[in-house]
């Protein structure tokens, strides 16, 4: 009889203590606003340990582990999150800016694509798409990706349309 009331007393304890994964991923949040980003890329993974399909967490870790300079691993984390959620227009942003920096501009310029045929009215993507064929000298399609942004509001004063795209 005492062993059944010890084991469940170590059930009760067990599950009181036992985090959930979205536990984790709010503390990892947590810690990442702190920019604590080496105690939020732990949460992060717990959380994926108990989730491993939790693309918010892979998304985030990816967020931390970009915020280290540690972009590969970002990108890593990131097509997790796209073959997960292939509709996730955040995702192909978010690795579009990452092969950015480390200047995949084409594999940039594809992953920006991809946003605006998810989310086409995002302004931010076709000015950074811009940016990218321009410094590819793709001056026409550059042009027409800065006009575009423009006309989805992006703040662009015009003379510098005019400048790029004489």
């Amino acid at each position: 009889m005492n062993k059944f009331f010890i084991m469940l007393a170590l059930s009760i304890i067990t599950k009181a203590n036992s985090q959930t994964a979205n536990d984790y991923y709010s503390s990892g949040n947590n810690k990442y606003l702190l920019k604590d980003y080496k105690e939020a890329i732990k949460d992060f993974t717990k959380a994926i340990e108990i989730e491993p399909d939790f693309s918010k967490a892979y998304y985030s870790r990816a967020q931390a582990k970009s915020q280290q300079k540690k972009y590969k691993n970002a990108i890593e984390d990131l097509n997790k999150v796209i073959q997960i959620d292939s509709k996730n227009s955040k995702a192909y942003y978010s690795r579009a800016n990452t092969k950015s920096i480390l200047q995949d501009y084409t594999g940039a310029i594809e992953d920006y694509s991809k946003m605006i045929d998810i989310n086409p009215t995002f302004s931010q993507a076709y000015n950074a798409r811009a940016e990218l064929r321009f410094k590819l000298k793709q001056i026409e399609s550059g042009c027409m990706d800065l006009n575009k942004a423009g006309e989805l509001g992006y703040p662009y004063p015009f003379d510098y349309i005019n400048k790029k795209c004489k």
